[in-house]
């Protein structure tokens, strides 16, 4: 009994703490775009030509997108983190999940002029999960490489058997993420240095709690040839 009532509060504290870096983290990060969008509009009333006005307007825009998208993301790491079992679990394709989520990213691609190419091996089994969890998984990865990828640039999408399950990968040829920074991506509110896509560092640590939920791993690498980079998931 004794050894259980230490177990609980350690886990008790372990939450406690986890809550409070994550409220600490959500207030600073949501302070910078709060600042942008009050500075956007005061830019905006005091634009002096309808060109001025309209660009403040466009920046003022891309700030509330970009706040909105902090705060979407915050929520759904507030709903994953507690250490609770993975909810709705139901036979699911991921062959399916893959096509949807490449669909829905495709006209993306297509206006950065790339190439998004998505295989699928046939006739794979179902799998256990949430099939809303694991798109957002897939989602998240192929937005990043898309993103983080330059104009003409290529990026694949494979879902295949693996000797344990199944394995997802998605490679592209852009910049990469240095080996030495691997881990640290994963890390709430992490962006590399230099990085000139709007983002809020929270996408990967989506990813490998979703993984997590799933009991799955997420690995990174050199994308094919040495360049870029490989996202693989070992579900």
């Amino acid at each position: 009994m004794v050894l259980a009532v230490n177990e609980l509060l350690r886990r008790m504290n372990h939450t406690l703490e986890s809550e409070r870096l994550f409220t600490a983290n959500a207030a600073h990060e949501l302070r910078t775009p709060l600042a942008a969008i009050q500075a956007q509009l005061h830019a905006a009333r005091s634009a002096e030509g309808e060109d001025e006005r309209l660009r403040a307007m466009d920046q003022l825009q891309r700030g509330v997108e970009r706040g909105i998208r902090l705060v979407g993301q915050l929520l759904t790491l507030a709903r994953l983190d507690p250490e609770l079992a993975l909810p709705d679990v139901q036979p699911v394709s991921l062959g399916e999940v893959a096509e949807t989520v490449c669909a829905e990213l495709a006209p993306l691609a297509l206006q950065r002029d790339q190439v998004l190419e998505l295989q699928v091996e046939p006739d794979l089994l179902l799998l256990p999960g949430n099939a809303d969890m694991l798109s957002m998984l897939l989602g998240n990865l192929v937005d990043n490489a898309i993103r983080y990828t330059q104009r003409g640039g290529h990026i694949d999408v494979d879902v295949r058997r693996c000797p344990t399950g199944f394995l997802v990968d998605v490679s592209d040829d852009g910049p990469g993420i240095p080996a030495a920074q691997r881990e640290a991506v994963f890390d709430r509110f992490y962006r590399l240095a230099g990085q000139d896509q709007p983002g809020t560092g929270l996408g990967l640590a989506i990813c490998r709690r979703i993984a997590e939920l799933h009991d799955a791993r997420i690995d990174l690498a050199d994308g094919p040839g040495g360049t870029g980079l490989m996202v693989s998931v070992f579900l």
